[in-house]
């Protein structure tokens, strides 16, 4: 039996934590029977393309409308808009709806709702190894309950559980609530038995296709009193039969975001036809800053001027998307120059700077700018952080400086005329106060870096702590760049200038970190990290499977869309990137994934659909000759000449970020190793998988990218009666009691790889292929 559960997160986003939505059931809405419902495009289709982004179409029934946006009628406004998360489930059972049915392994799926508190025992037990131990607390109203789907409206069922109540202990009943309203409409017998094991039931007619089966004690209050509860079912029919331990399983096979909410009219009856798109979407949308720039945006700036603008810019702008004005040139006496960008070398990450060049101490351009009325207001409740980078060779030099409006309050960060880091402050608006720690030198060319934490009076330097006297500040609102009091103006480069207000002053190691990846830029990190760093800029996360993964050369410039710097991580580490079908994180696959695999299921070839299944023997995979390089590394060929000889040249350019020059000729041979000359594969397995047997029909519903199937009992004119094959993308139409899909697929012995000893993955000339 199989059942489909489709459910909205009205008022949640896509990349909203999955246990933080409230999810509303809408499949009674679902036109099932002539619309049905389409998955398309997960994954790619063959080994050699980038994963696309999966959609899911389907119509809704909005006769009441629910579903009409800006309706404010709709017992969900005003959160029926574009956006609102959508999840597409099956559950499969032989016959018990519940999803943990004994509690072998935990008490997942199970929650109380007052005091009671439940775990898993070994002792005493009803069936299996395991049972829950409810122990009631001393409220008016409690339960421990679980949520049921797969209900057919209408249809009669027969909830059971065996219970065991020690003797003086509460008698428990079941009972059957609306998950929607939480109201109680269906109620069994309490227990009779105490110190045994007794199945207590409760039989009703469903009126939602989800439920809730709760378990409640039969005095309200009863502190430390316990039953233990074992081998729960639901089932059709008017009466418990034998307990089937094998429970509902949950496919989940999307999630994604509802594009748009169309309302539209077949004579008077409403419907709203919606399509789905997973989270590359929004992945796919926008362009990131520099790494460091997203880095600092991630700790939520109160202002943030990276001082990175274009070379023919004569202002800086704010981008912490605060109130934060842009920040304007001011010259004092004559000549001198100020600019943007720069070179390689400008900057601590090479993405640009402000350059400063006076004529001296007294004469050139420097900046300065109104901070708002919103940081004046945080300067004053609540304590600051002021970070920054700076590159010169000049000691007793300004880097910027902070005052109230009325000048009373005053902070300037220079370097003092020995060149070590200096803060000055005044609260009276008179002779500013000096603090300099022993920093050394630091006037010496090289990029620094500080971060200043008001609360604790300490100042960071290159991750280094140093004691700083200084008086907290308050309505700070101005800003000056590059000079104090028309003076001691800055020569060389400043940038990433950036300030807080959070709270306590144990968050300043985040705003340290950001040393690390001005120096390092990360490089060397792992892929899966990486990849992660990436995700987090825009809120989504990643979820990494598979060995070991390599390291990462930089991506310090970013600028495109997340999607795409992800996939830069997924190719050059020769991995598969696609979206969570259960949520809305992203997961990375390492390559050896795909090293050897077995084949997780068996498909006979009578049960496919045989009208699209086909081998093809051609070029469109052949690749013979790599140029591969990797940003700021070699440029190198790798080739095949048989190849070559018998087919002509079939090139491929890629660019990797490797960490190593080595590394990305190992990636290259790894290419044409594989694809020199393809042989003949099958490339879709069609399939209606719902007549299959439910073991079968659970693994097709779980397969994905990178499951391996093997197709048996091939017609004689095939090369062999069985094929291995590695599925690469996935379409899927669901309609009342058909499940039709169409995997994507490429020859799984492309990954074979060479293993030492090995009987079947050490033939010399066969299967020796050296992976990286």
């Amino acid at each position: 039996m199989a059942r489909l559960v489709v459910e909205l997160g009205f008022g949640s986003t896509v990349t909203t934590p999955v246990a933080s939505i409230t999810w509303t059931e809408v499949t009674q809405r679902v036109d099932i029977v002539s619309r049905g419902i389409s998955i398309s495009n997960r994954g790619a289709n063959d080994e050699q393309s980038e994963t696309q982004p999966s959609s899911c179409s389907l119509t809704l029934d909005n006769e009441d409308g629910a579903l009409t946006a800006g309706r404010s009628a709709s017992p969900y406004y005003p959160n029926v808009k574009k956006g609102v998360p959508i999840r597409v489930r099956e559950i499969t059972t032989a016959k018990n709806l519940i999803t943990n049915t004994g509690f072998e392994t935990d008490t997942s799926g199970w929650s109380s709702s007052g005091t009671p508190a439940i775990a898993r025992v070994t002792s005493p037990v009803h069936d299996g190894t395991g049972s829950m131990r409810c122990t009631w607390g001393a409220v008016g109203s409690q339960s421990v309950r679980i949520d049921v789907y797969g209900l057919d409206v209408g249809t009669t069922y027969t909830a059971s559980a065996y219970v065991y109540v020690p003797a003086g202990d509460q008698s428990v009943r079941l009972k059957m609530a609306a998950r929607s309203t939480g109201t109680d409409y269906a109620f069994g017998s309490y227990s009779t038995l105490n110190d045994a094991w007794e199945r207590i039931t409760c039989t009703f007619a469903a009126t939602e296709p989800s439920l809730q089966l709760r378990i409640n004690p039969q005095t309200p209050t009863g502190a430390g009193d316990i039953a233990y509860i074992d081998a729960v079912q639901l089932e059709e029919g008017s009466s418990a039969t034998t307990f089937d331990s094998d429970g509902a399983q949950f496919h989940g096979l999307f999630f994604g975001g509802v594009n748009a909410w169309p309302t539209q009219w077949t004579g008077l009856h409403a419907t709203a036809s919606i399509t789905a798109t997973d989270v590359f979407k929004i992945l796919s949308k926008g362009q990131l800053e520099t790494m460091l720039s997203e880095e600092v945006l991630l700790d939520e700036p109160l202002g943030y001027y990276p001082l990175t603008e274009a070379s023919d810019s004569d202002a800086a702008g704010d981008l912490s998307g605060t109130t934060a004005g842009p920040l304007g040139t001011t010259a004092v006496g004559s000549g001198g120059e100020l600019s943007f960008g720069g070179g390689a070398d400008s900057g601590p990450d090479g993405q640009g700077a402000l350059s400063l060049t006076p004529v001296d101490a007294s004469n050139g351009q420097f900046l300065t700018g109104d901070l708002g009325q919103d940081f004046e207001t945080e300067s004053s409740s609540a304590f600051i952080f002021v970070e920054g980078w700076f590159s010169t060779s000049t000691n007793n030099r300004v880097i910027c400086g902070l005052t109230s409006t009325d000048n009373r309050y005053q902070i300037v960060f220079s370097l003092n005329s020995s060149g070590e880091f200096q803060i000055q402050s005044t609260r009276t608006g008179e002779t500013l106060t000096s603090s300099a720690p022993a920093t050394g030198n630091l006037a010496n060319g090289v990029h620094h870096h500080f971060v200043y934490d008001e609360e604790a009076g300490n100042v960071w330097v290159d991750g280094v702590a140093y004691s700083v006297g200084v008086d907290s500040m308050f309505r700070l609102r101005h800003l000056t760049v590059g000079s104090w009091a028309n003076g001691r103006l800055w020569t060389g480069q400043l940038s990433h200038l950036a300030f807080y207000a959070p709270g306590p002053s144990g968050d300043v190691a985040q705003y340290v970190a950001h040393y690390t990846t001005g120096t390092t830029r990360h490089v060397g990190e792992n892929g899966d990290v990486r990849a992660a760093r990436i995700a987090s800029y825009v809120g989504a996360s990643v979820t990494a499977t598979g060995g070991t993964f390599g390291g990462i050369g930089s991506q310090a410039g970013l600028g495109g869309s997340p999607l795409s710097h992800l996939q830069e991580v997924a190719l050059a580490e020769g991995g598969i990137l696609v979206a969570d079908r259960a949520s809305g994180a992203v997961i990375l696959q390492s390559r050896d994934v795909r090293y050897n695999p077995s084949a997780s299921i068996t498909l006979s070839y009578p049960d496919l659909d045989t009208a699209e299944v086909r081998f093809d023997d051609d070029d469109q995979k052949l690749i013979n000759l790599v140029t591969a390089t990797r940003p700021g590394g070699a440029t190198q060929r790798v080739k095949n000449q048989a190849s070559i000889d018998a087919y002509g040249q079939y090139p491929q350019s890629i660019t990797l970020v490797k960490e190593t020059d080595n590394e990305v000729v190992d990636a290259a041979n790894w290419l044409v190793n594989r694809f020199a000359d393809p042989p003949p594969e099958m490339r879709q397995v069609p399939v209606d998988s719902y007549t299959l047997p439910l073991a079968t029909y659970r693994a097709l519903l779980d397969a994905d990218v990178s499951t391996v199937l093997e197709v048996t009992d091939l017609p004689d004119e095939a090369a062999a009666s069985s094929a291995t094959v590695t599925i690469e993308g996935i379409t899927r139409t669901l309609r009342r009691h058909q499940h039709y899909i169409n995997f994507h697929v490429s020859r799984t012995e492309t990954d074979t790889v060479w293993v030492l000893n090995s009987s079947d993955y050490s033939q010399l000339d066969q299967t020796t292929r050296l992976a990286y």
